[in-house]
């Protein structure tokens, strides 16, 4: 259904195309170009009418066609507000032995053993523990030029 519908729109997309290009407007379209000049030799003496005629027929069927595609296209989608009909029923007798469980084992005073887990650097600490270090040792030196110039200040005067 949904093929037969795309494939009679894009047919009456080219006819009607067609059918505006032909009718003879303020610089005679292509009718100029392609008849001559003379469309009426083509489709007779009432060729003004006949191409007006067939340009209302193709712009509704045009327009029930792109009707029809959008009535099926919102048929085959589904709302993301409705909850999926076929959810699998809870089981609470399940439920309920696992509370079991987990309390049986807390009032056991069963403690698990909560593994450390050592998380790799980046960069940027890598850098910060650097420079820090860098610091610290720049520090120490300043510390000791001071205390060396203090002393030998002190022994000149």
């Amino acid at each position: 259904m949904n093929l037969l519908i795309v494939c009679i729109h894009v047919v009456v997309c080219f006819v009607l195309i067609l059918v505006i290009l032909l009718q003879a407007g303020r610089g005679q379209g292509l009718t100029g170009a392609s008849f001559g000049g003379n469309v009426q030799s083509l489709f007779g003496t009432k060729a003004s009418s006949f191409l007006t005629k067939a340009t209302s027929v193709c712009a509704i069927i045009f327009l029930f066609t792109c009707i029809g595609l959008n009535i099926i296209e919102v048929q085959k989608s589904r709302s993301l507000f409705k909850s999926p009909s076929s959810q699998a029923p809870l089981d609470i007798e399940q439920i309920k032995k696992a509370l079991a469980k987990v309390n049986k084992t807390r009032a056991a005073g069963t403690t698990t053993a909560i593994k450390t887990v050592t998380v790799p650097k980046t960069d940027a600490q890598k850098v910060a523990e650097a420079s820090k270090a860098e610091a610290a040792k720049l520090a120490e030196t300043l510390k000791t030029e001071v205390v060396t110039t203090a002393k030998a200040t002190a022994k000149k005067s």
